[in-house]
């Protein structure tokens, strides 16, 4: 910790690995259910043990108690669990800690579940990448990735208030070797070597921590995966993400334009595949969720829009850092604490939400996907650019427009909203609420989405 003497290093880890590390009450929610059915199967329990890295520790720990030496042969979730007996299994799982409950959202304190959220993410990362590879290792390099950061969680477990500052470091951008050594008072990269040979880990966690340079392509998934889990948990933009990702582009022989764009969707796809464990999204203030066929089958006024920014100067924003910029300006001055960005797809088929700031991982309306074809409020919108501010007064009046289904996701006390048009064309519409609305607030959301829908359409 600050200000104390540099800890030796064994003496360190073995406070560390002392520690029972708690699981997440998602993770622990799920295995009790898992485990009270009648029969429980290995692959069942791997597909939740996958995704938290408490608790496949406390299940390579225990391997290790009744096999001692297995873990050098066994590098899979649903081997450890076959080879320690369901009975053992279950009665582990039935037992662990469980973190507290937090509140995911920009500008809270930093908490445990963003380190487990890292590894969580590295693990589906590393999935990606042996499938991009055509790797046949099975849940071996997923499972890997999963443990490349043991003394973060260790951390947090003794000494929350030094792995908080930590947290806060990455997120400024500061490499993890460095903000979270500084708090351990020992190289985190030797610390995690430590725990990992302490918590018997699989061979191939232990063969990516090490300090060789060797370059197997197994080897080179799991400490990549690591590095973007890394990067993304800092946030987009931040002074580590070129070299990860120029990293990125040679492992996938892609270009650097196509590298960030593939490890934008593989985050977003990481985001979805861990939405139901609660986790904050690593970075994610702002989650972008693009369509599958954004880059070949762009929409007429996407193409404009890209052209016409090729003659602009250089550094001008995309459509997407237009729209973000102009809903935290939304979120700054208007009261509304939640806004969404919803556009059509290529077809015109359907309106998708592809940014949305404030709310959290279960909102609804990250996920909102309303057919063309059906009759309401959002949808009549889109006939031309107009808004409304949908209040308590006038909430009744629109209520033949609000299906239950769309109705459930927007906040009871109302909220803004307005179409966006490119060149008489639609785009999409944004949406605001869950906040202290008013006549002023309406007014400058109105102000703000024209003048930015003037701006794409190129007429400032």
């Amino acid at each position: 910790m600050r200000g104390e003497p540099v800890h030796s290093l064994s003496d360190r880890v073995r406070d560390l690995a002392a520690v029972d590390l708690p699981v997440m009450p998602e993770t622990a929610a799920e295995l009790r259910r898992l485990l009270e059915l009648e029969v429980t199967r290995n692959p069942n329990l791997q597909d939740v043990l996958i995704h938290d890295p408490a608790a496949t520790i406390a299940l390579f720990k225990r391997l290790q108690v009744a096999r001692p030496g297995a873990f050098e042969q066994v590098s899979e979730i649903a081997h450890a669990v076959s080879m320690i007996g369901m009975d053992s299994v279950r009665e582990l799982l039935g037992a662990l800690p469980e973190l507290p409950a937090y509140e995911h959202a920009p500008r809270k304190p930093a908490t445990p579940a963003l380190a487990y959220s890292q590894a969580a993410h590295a693990a589906v990362y590393a999935d990606a990448l042996a499938g991009h590879a055509r790797l046949n290792g099975g849940q071996a390099l997923p499972t890997a990735a999963l443990l490349q950061n043991p003394a973060m969680l260790a951390l947090w477990a003794i000494e929350p208030e030094s792995a908080q500052r930590a947290s806060y470091a990455l997120r400024d951008g500061v490499p993890a070797e460095l903000a979270f050594g500084a708090e351990l008072g020992v190289p985190l990269s030797l610390a995690n070597r430590g725990l990992a040979e302490a918590w018997a880990f699989p061979r191939l966690a232990r063969q990516a921590m090490s300090a060789d340079e060797s370059t197997g392509r197994q080897l080179q998934v799991v400490r990549l995966a690591g590095a973007l889990a890394e990067c993304t948990a800092a946030g987009w933009g931040n002074r580590n993400e070129h070299p990860v990702t120029a990293q990125l582009g040679d492992f996938l022989r892609m270009e650097p334009d196509r590298a960030t764009q593939w490890m934008h969707r593989l985050s977003t796809d990481a985001a979805r595949t861990l939405k139901r464990f609660d986790y904050p999204l690593p970075g994610f203030e702002l989650m972008w969720l693009p369509d599958e066929d954004d880059s070949e089958e762009d929409m007429a006024e996407m193409r404009f829009f890209r052209e016409k920014q090729v003659e602009q100067p250089a550094g001008k924003p995309d459509l997407n850092g237009m729209m973000a910029a102009l809903m935290r300006q939304i979120r700054q001055d208007t009261g509304a604490r939640r806004v969404v960005f919803a556009m059509l797809n290529a077809e015109k088929s359907h309106l998708r939400t592809r940014l949305a700031l404030g709310g959290n991982a279960k909102d609804g309306l990250r996920g909102l996907n309303l057919p063309m074809a059906r009759s309401n409020l959002f949808i009549a919108l889109m006939a031309k650019s107009q808004s409304v501010w949908i209040n308590p007064t006038n909430r009744a009046k629109y209520g033949n427009y609000l299906p239950a289904d769309l109705a459930r996701l927007l906040d009871e006390s109302g909220g803004y909203v307005m179409s966006i048009f490119i060149r008489d064309k639609p785009l999409g519409l944004v949406y605001a609420d869950q906040g202290d609305l008013s006549d002023d607030g309406y007014r400058r959301f109105r102000a703000l989405c024209t003048e930015v829908a003037r701006t794409l359409g190129g007429n400032r």
